[in-house]
């Protein structure tokens, strides 16, 4: 039996307003919610694209570009409480 590992994550939050542009400068890069949208039937975003995941499993890299409002919980960073 072939034991799966979690992949390695990483989120970054892009410095720049206009969200992430693709590796070859072409373009901006597509909102992965819009992706799952598209599945689920609802509108499209037309939010930008601030936040990439990068999702390391060993053999392979996913990565995917989210907006705000559709970044899955388990990758939104922790925010602390000020007191």
């Amino acid at each position: 039996m072939t034991r799966r590992r979690k992949p390695v994550v990483r989120v970054f939050r892009s410095q720049n307003a206009a969200g992430w542009v693709l590796p070859d400068f072409t373009d901006l890069a597509d909102c992965t919610s819009n992706f799952h949208r598209e599945q689920d039937g609802r509108p499209a975003c037309t939010a930008t694209a601030v936040w990439k995941v990068v999702e390391d499993h060993g053999m392979h890299l996913t990565i995917g570009f989210w907006c705000d409002s559709d970044l899955p919980d388990e990758h939104k960073p922790a925010h602390e409480d000020a007191a």
